[in-house]
Formats: C-alpha cells, structure tokens, sequence
C-alpha cells in the first residue's frame, strides 16, 4: 500500500514539474502597455507579469490564442491599436479584459487591481 501511495505521489510530482518547466517564462520585468497602445493622452500603464501569473488562474485567460506550446504572442501582435473592425483595438482590449477581470475579482471578494483611470493610468 506504501508502494502504490508513493509511487501516485511521484507520477503527480512529475506531472506537475514537467508543466510547470515546459511553459515559457513571462517578462520578469514590469510591461508598458501605453507604449504598445501608441498614445500619450493618459499616463501610461505598468503591467507585472509576475503579479498576474499569481492570481489569474490559467494563462489562457489573457493568452486566449496561445497553443500552449510556443512563447504566447503579446497582446499588441493582434490588438493593433487599428481600428480594423475585425479585432478591438488595444485600448479598448485592455478596458474590456484587464478592467473586467479587476471588476470581477472584486466583486467575488479576491485581491484584484484597479478599475479607476488614476488607477492604472499613473502619473
């Protein structure tokens, strides 16, 4: 009965470290998002990758084209900043996704970031 027990919780340890190594490792740094938004009517925006990795509970969340395998690609790649119409344009991605899950994280009493302009938008 040992054996067994012992040999479950080596295959899961495996399991959970052949995940956790595989996946690519985000940006260590803070991001500007309102670099890649090409506006400078507000302050820009400093986004932690690593502050979100803790609390967003699956990279898909934010990477909702990613494979799982490849680097993800980052959100200015597709969300432009062009108003094409196929696709939101990174301000009002951001406003959506980020601001979103803020407000939903709050409402369900969870540690979340700002939903405020001054809030994100930081002098």
């Amino acid at each position: 009965m040992k054996k067994i027990v012992l040999m479950v919780a080596l295959v899961a340890f495996l399991a959970v470290s052949a995940v956790a190594f595989a996946n690519p490792k985000g940006p260590s740094e803070d991001l500007k998002v309102s670099e890649m938004m090409k506006s400078s009517k507000k302050p820009p925006v400093m986004f932690s990758h690593a502050k979100h990795v803790k609390g967003v509970p699956d990279c898909k969340t934010c990477h909702h084209t990613w494979d799982g395998k490849a680097a993800p690609k980052k959100c200015s790649e597709c969300h432009t900043g062009r108003k094409s119409g196929k696709k939101d344009n990174m301000k009002k991605t951001m406003h959506k996704k980020c601001k979103g899950c803020h407000k939903d994280f709050k409402k369900a009493s969870k540690a979340a970031g700002p939903t405020s302009c001054k809030g994100c938008h930081k002098k």
